[in-house]
């Protein structure tokens, strides 16, 4: 039977909600999350997955159930083109693809990106998108695939941009693609292949890599990879891109997994 559902986004859900049934609501909330219909944009199998204490494979496996029945699924006219309409830089476009594929659909063209000359003509790109755009860069580069949440969190850390990031996720996701950019199945955004990246990040990602630290062992890293004790003591300790604050004197390297067993710190 069809769905009361008028947007692409509600029959998925009621989809969900009827094949998982009340018994199982977590298998829903994973579905809906792996669509970004969980109040934040479609991200990796990956993050889901520790986001709701289960693995990958089972992230993929329930999103495969529902993709099966809505394969099956009747619907109107208007909810197919609404589903297979290009992507906005607004919308969140891996969660439409998601959708659009769960229900039988053909994917939806991504947003498309602002035209520029060669040159740099910045009549047509603004400056602060090329900063944003570069600082991106810069951190995809160090650390590999992120998704763009992820991404647009380091950036906004950033000292330079605590107080004048103001690029929406769409905004930024066209400024990325500007800078040569690109986006997996997965959602991950990779910087071009033979990107520079510098020698103290570098040596921040091969000492952080996998390490759940305290601030004491990130500054200690910071101080290791060539940063005055001022900078790396002081707001640099608290705003670093690259670093994510996991919890109480806890923190990560972002887009690294925390490796098995406690991690003591080091002096220095």
């Amino acid at each position: 039977m069809p769905l009361p559902g008028v947007t692409p986004a509600q029959v998925l859900s009621q989809l969900a909600h009827r094949l998982f049934g009340p018994l199982r609501p977590k298998r829903t909330r994973i579905v809906l999350d792996y669509h970004g219909l969980l109040g934040r944009p479609a991200g990796s199998a990956a993050d889901i997955a520790r986001r709701h204490h289960v693995t990958a494979p089972t992230v993929r496996n329930n999103a495969a159930a529902v993709r099966t029945a809505g394969a099956r699924q009747p619907l109107t006219p208007q909810l197919v083109v609404e589903t297979e309409r290009a992507s906005t830089p607004e919308d969140d476009h891996l969660g439409r693809v998601r959708i659009a594929a769960t229900l039988g659909l053909a994917r939806p063209e991504p947003p498309s990106a602002v035209r520029h000359s060669p040159a740099g003509d910045n009549d047509t790109v603004p400056a602060a998108m090329w900063a944003v755009a570069r600082a991106g860069v810069r951190i995809l580069a160090a650390v590999g695939p992120l998704t763009l949440p992820v991404l647009a969190a380091a950036v906004a850390r950033a000292r330079r941009f605590r107080e004048r990031h103001h690029l929406s996720n769409g905004d930024l996701a066209a400024a990325l693609r500007l800078a040569g950019c690109t986006v997996d199945a997965d959602g991950r955004w990779h910087a071009l292949i033979g990107t520079p990246t510098s020698k103290r990040n570098q040596a921040i990602v091969t000492l952080a890599a996998g390490r759940d630290l305290t601030r004491q062992q990130m500054i200690h890293i910071l101080l290791t990879a060539g940063y005055s004790r001022s900078s790396a003591e002081g707001r640099m300790s608290s705003s670093y891109p690259l670093f994510e604050r996991t919890g109480p004197d806890r923190y990560r390297l972002i887009g690294s997994f925390p490796l098995a067993g406690p991690t003591q710190p080091t002096s220095g």
